[in-house]
Parts: structure tokens; C-alpha cells; sequence
């Protein structure tokens, strides 16, 4: 005999509310009290409650199953594409595919996507913690999700240790003999910009070195150059850690440029940056897309069980190419 197929007005009916409640609830309408919220998540729990659109999507459930969302905020920085290659080769080891969301902060859409469609899993990119509404709401439909490159308490994570880059390009400039150093990054800091910086910074500190070193900022990567140029402009300059590679780049040019006697040091060695000789702190993208997918792939099979939150740390390492 078949289960019973639950609507929103049996949901309704149960919590004592109008449809209209419930369904602004199952569309993470934010205009709705948690203690109601609560009620509701808690009843579709209950009753193994799966969203109307799913039916629409019943021709294409087996590859909805089969498949992984990633989510991110913005795709501007190469690394992520050869992250997402990684990270789909896994997944295809195991017949999974994956399909990448480019939210631009309308990640509360594309979460109600993916429970609509009932897919296997989620990954969240980079220093874009989800609202509570959808941590919920995904755990409610028994979908797992995984934070890459981003950390916290007792969510579900894979990264590179941020800290331990920002202390491996101390050193470097250090052992260069540099004394005064710009830290380039991004305008709106993000948590791994933070910590790679905080490493440098008490690596400094800690090796007893009379390094000055200060923060600039550019908003756009393609300002980096005009940027540099200028800064390469004070004779006492003699070191540049930039945030990303990307972003290093200009900072080569501007040097080649100038002519000024300045040490660079990246950060993710991108493929192109063993062609510029950049010398860079190296957080494989390929071993942090297979490990994302391995860890994806333990969450669905472990949905069902208590367990604890899966962490992963890994170390990043300098490639010294002489800039």
C-alpha cells in the first residue's frame, strides 16, 4: 500500500494555521514568526512532507537525486573554476552531477530550488553563511549541506588553513630581507582575507622582525594595477602580499613596469601563475574540490544517522618562483 501524499492544507490543518501561512513558510518567507516557522517544519518532519513542485519534477527525479548544488555568491576569481572542475570529477566518480547557482545573494531562491527539486546535497562557497530559515528548512527535507573554504562550530566544512598561508608569506618576505610591507586585499574583507592577514601579521610579531606593515583595499581586481604602480612609487616599499593571485598579477606588470625593487607573494596558485614565475601560497583546488566531494557524498550517505559535524583542515604550502 502506498504512503499517503501530504498537501500544505493537511500541513495547515495540523498546525492550526491558513494555507497562506504555511506556504510562506515553505517558500522561506521571512515575514513569518519562528515560533510558527518552527511548528510548521516541525509537522513536515513529521509527515515526510515533500513541496507540490516536486511532483512537477518527477520525470527527472533520478537526476535530481544524483545531484549536488553549489552554491556561491559570485564567480570572480579563477580558482573557483578549477575548484568546480575538481569537484565535479569527484562527483562523477559516483555517477553524481553537480549544478553551480550563481546567487549574487539570492541564496534563500536558490536553497527553495533545491528542496523543490530534491536534490542529494549542497555546498556553500566561500563567506556566505546561510540564514537559520534555510539551515532549517534543508535540514527539514534531510538534504546535507557542506561549507567550502569557510568554517564555524558545529557546521559541516572543508578548507585550507587561511591563517597558516598569511604566516607562510611572512616568512617569505622576511627571509627577502623586506622591512616594509603592503597587505593588498579586497575591499569588503572577507573571513579568509581576515585570517590570511591576522597570520602574516602575528607571524611578524612572533619572529621579532622590525617589519612595518599596513592594509589597502581595491573593490575591483582591475584597479590592482594602478594601484600598485603608485605604491611602488615610496623607495622604501620592498614587499607586497597580496590576497589572491588574481590579484598579484597586476602588481607583476606594475613591477615589470617600473622597474621597482618590490617582493611579491600571491595567494591560491592558479594555473597561470607558474607561468609569471609568481611566488604563492598553493591551496590545491584539486585536492579541496575531491575532498569536498568525498565529504558531500559521506553527508548523503550518513543523512539519516547522528552524527557529528564533518570538519576537515588542510595545510596549504609556499611555491617559491623567486618574486
Amino acid at each position: 500500500m502506498g504512503h499517503k501524499k501530504y498537501t500544505i492544507k493537511d500541513i495547515a490543518e495540523r498546525a492550526g494555521l491558513g494555507v497562506g501561512t504555511v506556504s510562506r513558510v515553505l517558500n522561506n518567507n521571512p515575514n513569518v514568526k519562528d515560533s510558527t516557522r518552527d511548528r510548521v517544519l516541525k509537522i513536515t518532519r513529521e509527515l515526510n512532507y515533500i513541496p507540490n513542485g516536486s511532483a512537477r519534477m518527477l520525470v527527472t527525479r533520478n537526476r535530481s537525486h544524483k545531484t549536488v548544488g553549489l552554491l556561491i555568491s559570485a564567480i570572480e576569481n579563477q580558482f573557483f573554476y578549477e575548484l568546480f572542475k575538481a569537484i565535479h570529477d569527484r562527483l562523477k566518480l559516483d555517477d553524481y552531477k553537480a549544478m553551480i547557482f550563481d546567487t549574487e545573494d539570492e541564496f534563500e531562491t536558490a536553497v527553495n530550488q533545491i528542496v523543490e527539486q530534491q536534490m542529494a546535497g549542497m555546498m556553500v562557497f566561500g563567506d556566505c553563511p546561510l540564514s537559520d530559515r534555510s539551515s532549517l528548512l534543508l535540514k527539514s527535507h534531510r538534504i546535507p549541506f557542506l561549507y567550502v573554504d569557510y568554517y564555524g562550530g558545529d557546521i559541516n566544512f572543508v578548507r585550507f588553513n587561511n591563517y597558516r598561508g598569511g604566516q607562510l608569506a611572512a616568512d617569505y618576505l622576511i627571509d627577502k630581507g623586506c622591512r616594509k610591507v603592503i597587505l593588498f586585499g579586497e575591499s569588503l574583507a572577507s573571513l579568509q582575507q581576515k585570517d590570511r592577514f591576522r597570520g602574516f601579521a602575528d607571524r611578524v610579531i612572533e619572529r621579532k622582525i622590525p617589519l612595518r606593515h599596513s592594509e589597502v583595499s581595491r573593490a575591483n581586481y582591475c584597479d590592482t594595477y594602478d594601484l600598485s604602480r603608485t605604491l611602488m612609487g615610496d623607495p622604501e616599499l620592498d614587499g607586497i602580499f597580496y590576497f589572491c593571485d588574481e590579484m598579484a598579477y597586476g602588481g607583476i606588470q606594475a613591477r615589470n613596469d617600473t622597474g621597482a625593487s618590490v617582493a611579491i607573494v600571491g595567494y591560491d596558485d592558479i594555473f597561470p601563475s607558474k607561468f609569471l614565475n609568481l611566488t604563492t601560497i598553493n591551496q590545491s583546488s584539486k585536492k579541496l574540490g575531491s575532498e569536498a566531494g568525498s565529504a558531500i557524498l559521506n553527508l548523503i550517505e550518513n543523512r539519516d544517522r547522528e552524527t557529528p559535524p564533518l570538519q576537515r583542515l588542510f595545510e596549504p604550502t609556499l611555491m617559491n618562483r623567486g618574486s
